[in-house]
């Protein structure tokens, strides 16, 4: 049972490496990694102008999206954990410190689209528009399943998610946190994306 054990972390550890040796020929200097364990169906997207560095001994148990869009920053530190169905989507800067526990689904996303835009002229299409502002995750955090963390929020050290959040706003170092997605939290006037009204 040992030597079967052991057997599969030499061969997630290889696939790993080649995985990584693969993303280096295709993405440069825009991609910076440590030694990366137990790596496995991870999907990574790097666009020309953004950044993606990841730390040592980094794991996921599967289905992970890593996409870093025009100029964003993207940076995991080491000794993180992500559970099945993780996406991290990044279009100005995401920071994930050191020992990090992610539950499965989760979704991190830096930006909105711009709901309110302004039509294009002639079409019923709106101008493709984002509103980004940077996420910091402390270290030593724990997220648990099915949350999703929301542009402009900072979770300080040590904090804790709960189940099924929806992070819309700061979280203190040590804090413990419960939001619901159902709750309504502000009032937007037609037309204006600029103009809502926090509940």
């Amino acid at each position: 049972m040992k030597q079967r054990r052991n057997g599969m972390v030499i061969r997630k550890a290889f696939c790993s490496f080649i995985k990584i040796l693969w993303w280096k020929i295709k993405y440069g200097k825009r991609l910076e990694t440590g030694i990366i364990q137990g790596f496995q169906r991870v999907q990574l997207e790097i666009d020309n102008e953004a950044t993606v560095r990841l730390g040592a001994k980094l794991q996921n148990r599967g289905n992970l999206y890593i996409g870093c869009k025009e100029k964003g920053e993207l940076v995991i530190g080491s000794h993180c954990f992500f559970n099945t169905n993780a996406s991290i989507t990044c279009m100005k800067r995401i920071v994930i410190g050191d020992y990090c526990k992610f539950g499965n689904n989760l979704v991190i996303v830096d930006h909105d689209h711009n709901f309110m835009g302004q039509n294009i002229e002639g079409t019923n299409e709106t101008t493709d528009e984002f509103v980004c502002r940077q996420i910091v995750i402390g270290n030593g955090v724990w997220i648990g399943a099915n949350c999703v963390i929301l542009k402009g929020v900072t979770i300080g050290d040590h904090a804790v998610i709960a189940a099924g959040s929806v992070v819309r706003k700061n979280v203190p170092a040590g804090g413990v946190y419960c939001e619901k997605g159902e709750v309504k939290i502000a009032q937007c006037n037609a037309g204006s994306y600029d103009q809502c009204e926090d509940l």
